[in-house]
């Protein structure tokens, strides 16, 4: 991806709400170009809520869910912007956003597992989050 489309991606700053530097990463590479300005406005939309709402966000089940059988893993969901998903963890009144990656379909829910790890221990390197 170019430096010029780099630059359209505004990731909001919220005290409450923090992003692992490989998570930023891994969604400007995925979104695709005609999709950039969606993505921002569902983005910008799910981060403000995610602030104002920590720890009862998953009341938006179009936008957020608990991931079942994992130890405080929750999902922030992006259904018509190419399926995204973004995997995060609230602590207190903190989220950490720490893996992104795009579901396809058909999955399967192990397929999904496979994010799991690398979520934990993205959570354990804070000195990457921005």
């Amino acid at each position: 991806m170019s430096d010029e489309v780099r630059k359209t991606f505004d990731f909001p700053k919220y005290v409450n709400v923090r992003i692992h530097k490989e998570c930023k990463q891994e969604l400007e590479l995925l979104v695709q170009k005609e999709n950039i300005p969606a993505f921002i406005k569902a983005y910008q939309d799910r981060m403000a809520y995610l602030s104002q709402n920590i720890g009862k966000e998953t009341f938006h089940r179009q936008w957020f869910e608990i991931l079942k059988g994992t130890k405080g893993l929750r999902a922030i969901r992006f259904l018509r912007i190419q399926n995204i998903r973004i995997l995060y963890i609230v602590d207190g009144n903190n989220a950490y956003l720490l893996l992104a990656f795009e579901e396809r379909q058909g999955h399967r829910k192990d397929e999904y597992a496979n994010y799991f790890s690398p979520a934990y221990s993205r959570y354990q390197d804070k000195e990457m989050l921005e």
